[in-house]
Protein backbone atom coordinates (compact mmCIF):
# COMPACT_ATOMS: atom_id res chain seq x y z
CA UNK A 1 0.00 0.00 0.00
CA UNK A 2 2.79 2.42 0.88
CA UNK A 3 4.50 1.74 -2.45
CA UNK A 4 1.31 2.67 -4.29
CA UNK A 5 1.06 5.96 -2.40
CA UNK A 6 4.64 6.80 -3.29
CA UNK A 7 4.13 6.01 -6.97
CA UNK A 8 0.64 7.45 -7.43
CA UNK A 9 1.62 11.16 -7.47
CA UNK A 10 4.05 10.60 -10.34
CA UNK A 11 1.34 8.90 -12.41
CA UNK A 12 -0.78 12.06 -12.28
CA UNK A 13 2.15 14.44 -12.77
CA UNK A 14 1.73 16.94 -15.57
CA UNK A 15 3.86 16.41 -18.67
CA UNK A 16 6.87 18.71 -18.91
CA UNK A 17 6.48 21.94 -20.88
CA UNK A 18 7.86 21.95 -24.42
CA UNK A 19 9.04 24.85 -26.56
CA UNK A 20 7.02 25.33 -29.73
CA UNK A 21 7.69 27.44 -32.79
CA UNK A 22 6.07 28.43 -36.06
CA UNK A 23 6.96 26.01 -38.84
CA UNK A 24 8.95 28.78 -40.60
CA UNK A 25 11.68 28.62 -37.96
CA UNK A 26 14.52 26.15 -38.49
CA UNK A 27 14.10 22.86 -36.67
CA UNK A 28 17.63 22.91 -35.30
CA UNK A 29 18.04 22.17 -31.62
CA UNK A 30 18.76 25.21 -29.47
CA UNK A 31 20.82 25.52 -26.32
CA UNK A 32 19.52 26.55 -22.91
CA UNK A 33 21.41 29.89 -22.98
CA UNK A 34 19.85 30.65 -26.38
CA UNK A 35 16.40 29.72 -25.08
CA UNK A 36 16.87 31.98 -22.06
CA UNK A 37 17.94 34.81 -24.37
CA UNK A 38 14.84 34.31 -26.52
CA UNK A 39 12.40 34.29 -23.60
CA UNK A 40 14.13 37.18 -21.81
CA UNK A 41 13.75 39.17 -25.07
CA UNK A 42 17.51 39.64 -25.55
CA UNK A 43 17.57 37.56 -28.75
CA UNK A 44 15.16 39.07 -31.27
CA UNK A 45 16.05 37.15 -34.44
CA UNK A 46 16.95 33.55 -35.16
CA UNK A 47 18.77 32.78 -38.41
CA UNK A 48 17.38 35.95 -39.99
CA UNK A 49 13.79 35.43 -38.83
CA UNK A 50 12.32 38.04 -36.46
CA UNK A 51 10.98 36.35 -33.34
CA UNK A 52 7.64 36.99 -31.65
CA UNK A 53 7.57 35.48 -28.17
CA UNK A 54 4.26 34.31 -26.70
CA UNK A 55 3.83 33.58 -22.99
CA UNK A 56 1.01 32.71 -20.65
CA UNK A 57 0.10 35.04 -17.79
CA UNK A 58 2.78 35.00 -15.09
CA UNK A 59 0.28 33.50 -12.61
CA UNK A 60 -0.62 30.60 -14.91
CA UNK A 61 0.68 27.24 -13.58
CA UNK A 62 2.12 26.33 -17.01
CA UNK A 63 4.10 29.59 -17.10
CA UNK A 64 5.55 28.85 -13.69
CA UNK A 65 6.41 25.28 -14.74
CA UNK A 66 8.05 26.48 -17.97
CA UNK A 67 10.06 29.17 -16.18
CA UNK A 68 11.32 26.87 -13.46
CA UNK A 69 11.61 23.48 -15.21
CA UNK A 70 12.80 24.54 -18.66
CA UNK A 71 14.51 27.91 -18.24
CA UNK A 72 15.65 27.36 -14.66
CA UNK A 73 14.46 30.80 -13.51
CA UNK A 74 11.57 32.12 -11.45
CA UNK A 75 8.71 33.90 -13.24
CA UNK A 76 9.57 37.19 -11.51
CA UNK A 77 13.07 37.00 -13.00
CA UNK A 78 11.58 36.82 -16.50
CA UNK A 79 9.29 39.74 -15.69
CA UNK A 80 12.28 41.78 -14.49
CA UNK A 81 14.15 41.01 -17.73
CA UNK A 82 11.12 42.08 -19.79
CA UNK A 83 10.80 45.30 -17.79
CA UNK A 84 14.48 46.15 -18.42
CA UNK A 85 14.08 45.66 -22.18
CA UNK A 86 10.82 47.61 -22.35
CA UNK A 87 11.78 50.54 -20.10
CA UNK A 88 15.26 50.91 -21.58
CA UNK A 89 13.71 51.24 -25.04
CA UNK A 90 15.88 48.46 -26.46
CA UNK A 91 13.05 46.09 -27.31
CA UNK A 92 9.53 44.94 -26.67
CA UNK A 93 8.02 42.48 -24.26
CA UNK A 94 6.41 39.16 -25.09
CA UNK A 95 2.79 38.79 -26.18
CA UNK A 96 0.66 37.39 -23.36
CA UNK A 97 -1.99 34.84 -24.30
CA UNK A 98 -4.81 33.56 -22.11
CA UNK A 99 -4.77 29.81 -22.70
CA UNK A 100 -2.94 26.83 -24.13
CA UNK A 101 -5.28 26.81 -27.13
CA UNK A 102 -4.59 30.48 -27.84
CA UNK A 103 -0.84 29.81 -27.52
CA UNK A 104 -1.04 27.09 -30.18
CA UNK A 105 -3.22 29.25 -32.43
CA UNK A 106 -1.05 32.38 -32.17
CA UNK A 107 2.29 30.60 -32.63
CA UNK A 108 0.93 28.67 -35.63
CA UNK A 109 -0.31 31.91 -37.27
CA UNK A 110 2.78 34.04 -36.59
CA UNK A 111 5.93 33.52 -38.68
CA UNK A 112 8.79 33.61 -36.18
CA UNK A 113 6.42 32.77 -33.32
CA UNK A 114 7.85 31.00 -30.28
CA UNK A 115 6.05 29.82 -27.16
CA UNK A 116 5.54 26.83 -24.89
CA UNK A 117 2.82 24.38 -23.94
CA UNK A 118 2.36 21.62 -21.43
CA UNK A 119 1.09 18.47 -23.04
CA UNK A 120 0.78 17.51 -26.70
CA UNK A 121 1.76 20.14 -29.24
CA UNK A 122 0.02 18.53 -32.21
CA UNK A 123 -1.26 21.51 -34.17
CA UNK A 124 -0.93 22.49 -37.84
CA UNK A 125 1.89 24.97 -38.41
CA UNK A 126 3.68 24.13 -35.14
CA UNK A 127 6.99 22.39 -34.57
CA UNK A 128 8.44 21.32 -31.22
CA UNK A 129 11.93 22.70 -30.64
CA UNK A 130 14.38 20.29 -29.06
CA UNK A 131 16.97 21.30 -26.51
CA UNK A 132 20.64 20.76 -27.31
CA UNK A 133 22.71 19.48 -24.40
CA UNK A 134 25.63 21.72 -23.55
Amino acid sequence: MLAFLLVAPSVNAAPPPVVIAHESLPDNAITLPMLRAIFSMRLQTLQGERLTVFVLDSRHPDHEAFSKEVLGVFPYQLQNAWNRVIFSGTGRGPVTVESRQEMLRQVSRTPGGVGYVTGPADHPGIRVISMEAR
